[in-house]
């Protein structure tokens, strides 16, 4: 690739590559991602879309909270077995909504470890909805939602903090 071709004008993220100069050596330039640049938005945006599609069919009983979880994390059944350390019918059958409800705790600790979440947020979803119609910039008050591991596996602290600019 020609120096000229590759130089891409993105700040928020920059890297290095090895191009063709003008006068013929072949050298590195710092330069923008042009996947970044050109992409990055438009996948937040599916992945903000995927979310909330998931969330829904979360809240009609259409899926189950380990099936969320799972497509979030871009696992498949296989790979979710492998870092839960569960048999991989195991996993199919605690996608189902009667299976989950029935599943053990242990078996929950180890899907909660897998997906890095406390157990408790199989049963429960944690939205933070910053785009109502209502809030306008001068009463905007953006909130953290943090939630902290306790040594009890079964136990999280979850702490709404107000957002300090």
């Amino acid at each position: 690739m020609k120096e000229k071709d590759a130089h891409i004008d993105y700040e928020p993220q920059q890297l290095v590559m090895y191009v063709e100069k003008e006068d013929g050596s072949y050298g590195p330039i710092q330069t923008g991602s042009y996947i970044s640049k050109n992409y990055l938005d438009d996948f937040w945006d599916k992945m903000i879309r995927l979310r909330k599609s998931l969330l829904e069919k979360l809240k009609n009983n259409e899926i189950t909270p380990i099936h969320f979880y799972k497509i979030i994390h871009d696992f498949n059944d296989v790979e979710l077995a492998r870092r839960a350390g569960l048999p991989v019918y195991k996993v199919k059958q605690h996608q189902k909504i009667n299976s989950f409800k029935k599943a053990k705790v242990a078996d929950l600790l180890k899907y909660a470890y897998a997906f890095d979440i406390p157990v408790s947020n199989l049963f429960q979803a944690l939205v933070i909805d910053g785009n109502n119609d209502d809030i306008t910039d001068e009463n905007l008050n953006p909130v953290l939602l943090r939630q902290t591991k306790t040594k009890n596996s079964l136990v999280v602290i979850t702490k709404i903090e107000l957002n300090k600019k």
